[in-house]
């Protein structure tokens, strides 16, 4: 079962996708500036993920989340 970061994660790139790609008859169509757009965009995703996991753990070493809040005793394997 999926966890709620990777459905936010997904549901924020297919709206980054979808919402600069025009549908056709065969799928989709992507112009060269939505293609830059998304690469910028996707990029801005992963510093924002990356900033939250960094404040998420500076709470966390700082003593400021309940321990079993933090996700760290999670049963889920890790993607390698």
């Amino acid at each position: 079962m999926a966890g709620v970061f990777e459905i936010a994660t997904r549901s924020a790139i297919r709206e980054i996708i979808t919402g600069l790609v025009q549908p056709s008859k065969f799928g989709y169509v992507m112009s060269h500036e939505a293609l830059e757009e998304i690469g910028d965009q996707l990029f801005d995703l992963i510093v924002t993920s990356r900033n939250l996991k960094s404040a998420g753990d500076r709470m966390i070493a700082q003593g400021l989340v309940p321990p079993g809040l933090s996700g760290a005793s999670s049963s889920r394997p890790k993607r390698p």
